[in-house]
Formats: C-alpha cells, sequence, structure tokens
C-alpha cells in the first residue's frame, strides 16, 4: 500500500514540474503581426515569422528575393529588446552587406527593389536586450509587389 502512495505523490510532483516548466515556457506564435504592415499593394511572404530572441544570438533567416520585384521587410519586437537590428547578406562567396539598419538608427523597415534573383540572408539580433536570462518574441514580415514599379 505504501508502495501506491509513494507512486502517486511522485506522479503528482512530477506533473506539478511539467505544469509549472510549459506555463514559464513563452510562446511567440503571431508576434509578427504586430509588425508595420506594407503598403496595400504589398503581398505578404510565406516568410514572415514570429522568433524567440536570446541575448548575443543572431537569427538568420535563409530566402531567394526574385528580380524585378519590389519587397518591404518590417521587423518588431517587444519592448525590452530595444531596437531590432536587421541586416541583409547576399548569400554568396562574397557575403556583401545589402543592407544595415544601424546606419539609419535601426529603422524597423526597408522597402527596396531587387533587379535579378538572388539568395539573400536576413539577419536579426537584439543589440539592446541586457537580459542573460531571458528570451523575448520578435517578428519578422516580409512583403513583395510583383510589378516592382
Amino acid at each position: 500500500m505504501s508502495n501506491i502512495y509513494i507512486k502517486a505523490i511522485l506522479l503528482t510532483l512530477l506533473s506539478m514540474v511539467f505544469t509549472l516548466q510549459s506555463s514559464n515556457a513563452q510562446s511567440c506564435r503571431g508576434f509578427e503581426k504586430k509588425c508595420q504592415s506594407a503598403p496595400k499593394y504589398f503581398e505578404a511572404s510565406s516568410l514572415s515569422r514570429s522568433i524567440t530572441m536570446r541575448k548575443a544570438r543572431k537569427t538568420i533567416i535563409n530566402q531567394t528575393f526574385y528580380g524585378n520585384r519590389e519587397y518591404f521587410i518590417s521587423v518588431c519586437g517587444k519592448r525590452n529588446l530595444g531596437k531590432i537590428h536587421f541586416r541583409l547578406i547576399a548569400d554568396d562567396e562574397s557575403q556583401s552587406v545589402l543592407y544595415d539598419n544601424a546606419i539609419e538608427n535601426f529603422m524597423p523597415t526597408q522597402l527596396f527593389v531587387i533587379q535579378n534573383t538572388m539568395k539573400v540572408k536576413i539577419e536579426i539580433t537584439a543589440p539592446h536586450y541586457f537580459d542573460d536570462m531571458n528570451s523575448a518574441c520578435a517578428g519578422v514580415q516580409v512583403y513583395y509587389n510583383r510589378s516592382g514599379n
């Protein structure tokens, strides 16, 4: 009888631990919808997503940008992250930086035109996030206009 009692207590304790862990886990689902939207003539890309950011960690999203299209990128994050830093980097041998929002005081949006199809890495960081122990939600929206006009 005492063996059954001990098992019941252990199962109760284990379920409490898992419940506490899942309640502390942060869900960032749908956070990208808080980012600034593109003008009406743009279409949303399937690349748009929510991400969890930690101090000193980069998030890299690989994307193919198609030629003769206009693109709009918008990033946002929870207030404690500070301003989100994003760069567009050519995904080729040169790895050249095509755009860096740090030169524009971490502006959260950028509109640009791609002449020729190319692979690009979108690199996202939170340089003003000082919390070593926790993470926070951020989002990135990518829109495109087929006409490029």
